[in-house]
């Protein structure tokens, strides 16, 4: 047999195997969507295995010719995809290597606190590698911004996230605070002289965003705040008090006025001064209003009978307006 019909069965061998495998990547796969985990760390010959046992390849060895001609440079993502169905096996090769992953919305709304995001990871299917408290406990990734952090209460920004399913609780832990960063960054204006640290901003936020919703009194009942700090005055602010027996494990949804009396840090009925630290997560139009509290002369407010609150001077106006705000209640 002469050389050339040697490179001519070697031309059609060749050609006939190059269409057998664009064959076996091109034809439709399952009728079904297939949620598909590649695991981190896993090689990319068991990722092809794990694609040929769902029948989401024809083989594995096919799948490695695609990757050699067209995966160069491009690694298979790990996480979840979610494979469409009739979806062809060059799809989903293509799909991996795009890291293409299922992602799953997750919205934390302001004044959420650190524990109650943590429920809304783990009911979203968020894993964690070992304790939410003790995860929530490292402050090492705000040691930059706030050196005498108790927690990363307060650092955890609320916003609507994209997060792709399964992805770690430390690592979106880690996005949240990133976006912390960013709004802090926009908020806090070059040459600001700020009224206190970042800390006791961030905790006067806190306190703000419990307070209240209504966009006009945020900066007012910042200023309040500030203007009991600055004459020693016990900040008394109802939300802290909670917070302090929900920590605790005694908050059983209604506050008394012997929680008043509890022996806790955040007890700002007992403790002068801010809290030890955040009560909650606020979000930025309280973080903007703590940075520039109003300048006003307020030392009290209460809830008021058409909605917001009663803004008082002097502790006989405030007694006035406590009185009105309890007989419209009864």
């Amino acid at each position: 047999m002469n050389r050339r019909i040697l490179a001519v069965l070697l031309i059609a061998g060749l050609t006939f195997l190059g269409l057998v495998i664009w064959w076996g990547l091109l034809r439709p796969g399952s009728f079904q969507a297939v949620d598909v985990e590649v695991r981190p760390g896993m090689p990319a010959i068991a990722i092809l295995g794990q694609l040929e046992e769902m029948d989401l390849l024809p083989s594995a060895s096919i799948g490695r010719a695609y990757l050699v001609v067209r995966g160069r440079d491009r690694a298979l993502h790990y996480g979840w995809y979610r494979i469409p169905a009739r979806s062809r096996p060059v799809d989903v090769l293509e799909q991996i290597l795009d890291g293409r992953v299922t992602t799953l919305k997750v919205t934390i709304v302001e004044g959420t606190s650190a524990a109650e995001v943590g429920d809304l990871f783990t009911a979203h299917g968020l894993v964690s590698a070992g304790n939410w408290e003790a995860l929530i406990q490292n402050t090492e990734a705000i040691q930059d911004l706030a050196p005498n952090a108790v927690s990363l209460e307060g650092y955890l920004y609320p916003d609507t996230y994209r997060f792709a399913v399964g992805l770690a609780q430390e690592t979106a832990v880690q996005v949240m605070i990133d976006r912390f960063r960013e709004v802090w960054s926009a908020e806090h204006r070059v040459g600001d002289q700020p009224w206190g640290t970042l800390e006791e901003i961030v905790t006067l936020a806190s306190l703000v965003e419990a307070e209240t919703a209504a966009p006009q009194e945020r900066a007012r009942i910042a200023g309040v705040f500030v203007n009991r700090l600055r004459r020693g005055m016990l900040l008394q602010c109802d939300p802290t008090v909670v917070y302090g027996l929900k920590r605790r494990n005694e908050w059983t949804g209604r506050l008394l006025r012997v929680h008043w009396l509890i022996d806790d840090p955040y007890n700002t009925y007992r403790y002068p001064g801010l809290p030890p630290g955040p009560i909650n997560n606020p979000g930025r139009a309280a973080l903007a209003a703590a940075l520039h509290p109003e300048k006003n002369e307020y030392l009290y407010f209460v809830a008021s009978p058409g909605g917001g609150h009663t803004f008082s001077r002097t502790l006989r106006e405030h007694n006035r307006a406590v009185a009105e705000w309890q007989r419209s209640r009864r």
